[in-house]
């Protein structure tokens, strides 16, 4: 029963942010469920790809570096998939940065960097790919798209952080969701708390 419920059988999965922390821990129990592929990404090329080969122990990880936060990164990225998936199950906005700074301190390239990467990337990310999640999704098979983020963009927190506070929030999945209505597909956000992140 509980196999069942959680089986990602089969499943082509990519998890944006893939090569350490929550972002690796997710392709890992994507690939321990059943995830016939799990696709990672990262901009630290050397990291992504050793990630990959770890992961590989628990299903078919491949990596594909690169920084979604740019249009470069993103490009290629969706040209890969779309080079070797027809179709993908799962998209996990799972990329993510923080500049800390105090309010008047605080510098215009911080902001730049932290909206590029929380709530530019994950916006067009899910655009671009929106064709290979449509393919095969069907009321009976669903496509999942899950946006990570922080609830310290809902509640505040005590760090100095004021960009990363707002991107990728539950508007994001509402509005996109509530706009396009694609059938077969889910949307899903996810704030999480600040806590430290356990690293392998």
């Amino acid at each position: 029963m509980i196999e069942s419920l959680f089986s990602m059988q089969d499943k082509i999965c990519v998890v944006t942010g893939g090569s350490r922390g929550l972002g690796s821990y997710m392709a890992q129990g994507f690939l321990e469920a059943g995830a016939r592929r799990v696709y990672i990404t990262a901009r630290k090329a050397e990291a992504c790809i050793s990630a990959a080969e770890e992961l590989s122990k628990y299903g078919e990880c491949i990596a594909i570096p690169g920084d979604v936060a740019t249009s470069e990164g993103l490009q290629n990225l969706v040209s890969e998939l779309t080079s070797r998936e027809q179709h993908i199950d799962v998209l996990v906005n799972n990329a993510g940065a923080g500049w800390g700074a105090p309010f008047g301190q605080f510098p215009e390239q911080g902001w730049d960097k932290t909206m590029n990467v929380n709530a530019k990337s994950p916006f067009f990310l899910i655009q671009a790919l929106a064709p290979l999640l449509k393919a095969n999704a069907s009321a009976d098979n669903t496509a999942s798209i899950i946006n990570i983020g922080s609830v310290a963009g809902m509640v505040g927190n005590a760090v100095d952080n004021f960009s990363s506070q707002l991107p990728k929030q539950p508007s994001i999945s509402s509005r996109v969701s509530s706009q396009l209505n694609w059938p077969g597909i889910t949307f899903a956000s996810m704030p999480l708390p600040p806590v430290a992140s356990i690293q392998k």
